[in-house]
């Protein structure tokens, strides 16, 4: 195996060429990390709705009906290509710890929805974004400047003042319990991604999926039989079942994106580009729940706003742009060099 170096070199004789390709990853990055925040954002609309007209407690039914559609495609697919090849590997037990992770992180921010706004569950989902700078700088190597770690505390300060407007204009306790639980999910969240990383560096994008998923399900169906069976029959109306079917097909098309966005541009790009899904939040809680925000809470969301657009300035390295060698160049590497990732060739 052999390492190369991925970055961009600038020159005068290319900086048009740079940029057209510089140009053309941060499009695709935007594009991918704005389906992303979509579909995030649409999961959290339909399990407020599943919050609202039900009274019990089934997060862990949510999630499994999103791991069996995996596995009805990707898992089967691959289990019919490779057997149980991955399963029987190394990657295997990766696929597994990372299941339960993904499963636990879920279980917790779908709960939370029963006890916190829409828009403070998306904006605390943005916990997840220092946990995947500290854990992928430290495990993974990856390599991030002083700007884009202002511009990571930028946001995290505006969430702090989301979750602090929320705190002193909640009528009781239940905001900060389900503020807290989902903060939980949050971290577990983010920890989950940067393994989720590490596996892709050995696992296709969509082998990975095809294999995690059947750990998912079968740690779901457990978690389903052990604190949810009483929430099963409460599924079957039609008021909550459809806004099930909603979530799920929502969460497929994340998890199939999730993976992509991550192999690409890497989990600090896929989480601050999610941070456009507090932004759909508030317009889904004013259209749909009528609710109303304090002037607070808004000041907050823009802070956080303002974090997205200063890493997107700063930060060429939304997007992984290979190494661009120029005939007649010295063959010394530019200062220009954005971002190195040691990859198999």
């Amino acid at each position: 195996m052999k390492n190369e170096s991925k970055g961009l070199v600038t020159s005068s004789n290319s900086s048009s060429f740079c940029n057209k390709e510089k140009l053309e990853w941060i499009l695709k990055s935007l594009c991918l990390g704005q389906l992303l925040a979509f579909t995030n954002a649409l999961s959290g609309v339909f399990n407020k709705i599943i919050s609202t007209e039900s009274e019990e407690y089934t997060p862990a039914i949510r999630t499994f009906l999103n791991y069996a559609l995996l596995c009805l495609t990707f898992g089967v697919y691959f289990l019919r290509k490779n057997g149980l090849s991955v399963h029987r590997s190394k990657n295997g037990l990766k696929c597994f710890v990372n299941a339960l992770l993904d499963v636990e992180a879920w279980y917790w921010i779908y709960r939370s929805y029963s006890l916190t706004s829409l828009t403070s569950v998306q904006a605390l989902d943005c916990l997840s974004i220092p946990v995947v700078f500290l854990i992928s700088k430290s495990l993974l190597g990856r390599v991030y400047t002083r700007n884009q770690l202002l511009a990571v505390i930028i946001s995290v300060f505006g969430v702090s003042v989301v979750v602090y407007s929320d705190y002193i204009h909640a009528a009781d306790n239940s905001n900060i319990k389900g503020d807290l639980m989902c903060a939980i999910g949050a971290i577990l969240f983010g920890i989950s991604t940067v393994s989720q990383e590490w596996i892709l560096d050995s696992l296709g994008v969509y082998e990975y999926i095809g294999t995690v998923c059947w750990y998912a399900a079968f740690i779901s169906v457990i978690k389903v039989l052990v604190l949810e069976v009483d929430g099963i029959t409460a599924c079957i109306r039609w008021e909550v079942f459809l806004p099930l079917l909603g979530l799920a097909s929502s969460q497929f098309v994340f998890y199939a994106a999730m993976p992509r966005m991550i192999s690409l541009f890497g989990s600090g790009s896929a989480f601050i580009n999610m941070l456009a899904a507090d932004l759909y939040a508030v317009l889904a809680g004013i259209a749909l729940f009528h609710m109303s925000y304090s002037a607070l809470y808004i000041s907050g969301m823009c802070v956080s706003c303002i974090g997205i657009v200063l890493y997107t300035a700063w930060s060429p390295q939304c997007a992984k742009v290979d190494v661009m060698k120029l005939d007649g160049d010295d063959g010394e590497s530019s200062d220009a060099l954005i971002e190195v990732k040691e990859v198999p060739s």
